[in-house]
């Protein structure tokens, strides 16, 4: 699977590794412009910072597409090629919204997988699937939006594997949370898109966030102040759940700022 071409699933037997993103492409695509690096596009960015070797702008074509959040990314047109979708973001939300139907439609089926502290030892797989869980439309709506606007610019940024790790561990890390806070039953996706939030928001603090308006890190700083206010409050929000999955995409953030893992391709 090495060698074949990210874009068109071309299979070679020398292909082309890109400097710039790590990508395997073939001669027709080898080169960057004509596979939309993403590791092109940052170094560039980086050498107009330092002003080390000349830069050229992107054109704002380019840009906006790069911006914008495609539902699926490096699909293979190869019949022979396995389908290449890196936006598993997508995937998340797609689960979650399946799952909500699922809720509505089969009586019993949120019992199943809700995630009860006191029947975790009895129940042990509801500490993922409570996360695909949630509490109505209103509850759904706000985390699947934050998710689909948030989401793939992680992905992009540290890669899928990481992307996921940050998701889940946040997720597993906001269940002990509410385990050790509360005895009430817990379901949503808040505390791993907390996670999601928190990880994007020290890797990319200009981010603007349109619906406030404000730079991602200060709707941050706000979110953890209203939930550390109200940790403990009778108002069937998990605080202490949110504060978990925020306070693990914080240390994957700084983890891979240490690592220097942002903008890998995988």
């Amino acid at each position: 699977m090495a060698n074949l071409c990210t874009i068109c699933g071309k299979k070679e037997m020398l292909p082309y590794k890109c400097k710039f993103c790590g990508w395997t492409y073939c001669s027709e695509h080898r080169l960057p412009e004509n596979h939309d690096c993403i590791g092109l596009e940052k170094f560039k960015e980086h050498s107009k910072e330092s002003g080390k070797i000349i830069y050229q702008p992107v054109s704002e074509t380019f840009r906006k597409r790069k911006i914008g959040l495609p539902f699926f990314e490096r699909r293979s047109k190869s019949p022979y090629a396995i389908p290449i979708s890196r936006n598993y973001s997508i995937y998340l939300i797609i689960i979650s919204v399946v799952m909500f139907f699922l809720q509505l439609l089969i009586p019993g089926f949120t019992n199943l997988f809700l995630l009860i502290p006191q029947l975790i030892i009895n129940r042990p797989w509801t500490i993922v699937t409570y996360m695909f869980l949630h509490g109505g439309t209103r509850h759904i709506l706000i985390n699947m939006l934050v998710l689909f606007f948030f989401g793939p610019t992680l992905e992009r940024k540290i890669g899928s594997i990481k992307f996921l790790q940050v998701y889940f561990g946040a997720g597993l890390l906001s269940a002990i949370g509410h385990m050790i806070l509360s005895p009430s039953p817990v379901l949503g996706a808040s505390g791993a898109i907390y996670g999601i939030f928190a990880c994007l928001a020290v890797l990319d603090p200009e981010i603007r966030v349109y619906f406030f308006p404000m730079k991602i890190i200060n709707a941050l700083i706000l979110f953890s102040l209203y939930d550390l206010l109200f940790i403990g409050a009778d108002d069937m929000i998990a605080h202490g759940a949110h504060l978990s999955g925020l306070l693990f995409g914080l240390y994957m953030a700084f983890k891979l700022k240490k690592e220097g893992s942002i903008y890998s391709p995988w």
